[in-house]
């Protein structure tokens, strides 16, 4: 009888370990092709979008978008924020901006990084779109800046190389509790 015990113990451990595996396997591609996929595809068809790569970390998301030269930041950071929040429902998730910076236009912004969070701290914008215009010029790059409510939108750019920053306008977290991070 000895023996018979320990086969059904083997047997039960055997079920367990496949059953755990069929279950991640299911979550896995649940996540892959019920989650992913649909807001990956939402995402591209914003204008302006060219690229989305989602990552699941931990218990947040990342979402990392990738522009055209002449993508309009704001619409299309504003845009796939919607998405998102109706796509991931009550998870927490942060959009990224993938750019393409030379070390000119991220020296450019280190030295406008100052400038901007006061800028924001007065709510002075039109101060700071006529200041950035002013240090930018002779640098002989163009840049577009908006702002909203919630964030101010900032690129540069010159030549092949852009930068793209969203800079959250109140640290708080947004109404729905979700969570934008820098670019």
């Amino acid at each position: 009888m000895k023996g018979g015990k320990e086969f059904r113990i083997g047997l039960a451990v055997i079920a367990l370990a496949v059953t755990i595996a069929i279950c991640m396997g299911g979550y896995h591609l649940y996540m892959e092709y019920g989650v992913k996929k649909p807001l990956t595809e939402a995402l591209l068809q914003v204008d302006g979008v060219k690229d989305v790569e989602i990552q699941d970390e931990e218990k947040d998301w990342v979402i990392r978008l990738t522009l055209a030269n002449d993508a309009d930041l704001k619409a299309v950071f504003r845009e796939a924020n919607r998405i998102a929040a109706l796509e991931i429902d009550d998870s927490r998730y942060s959009i990224e901006v993938a750019d393409n910076p030379s070390p000119e236009l991220s020296s450019l912004y280190d030295d406008l990084e100052l400038g901007l969070y006061q800028g924001i701290a007065n709510s002075s914008f039109i101060w700071l779109a006529q200041w950035i215009d002013d240090y930018t010029a002779p640098h002989h790059t163009e840049y577009r800046i908006q702002v909203d409510d919630e964030n101010l939108y900032l690129m540069l750019s010159k030549g092949d190389h852009y930068l793209a920053r969203v800079i959250k306008r109140n640290a708080a977290v947004d109404k729905d509790g979700r969570v934008d991070v820098d670019a």
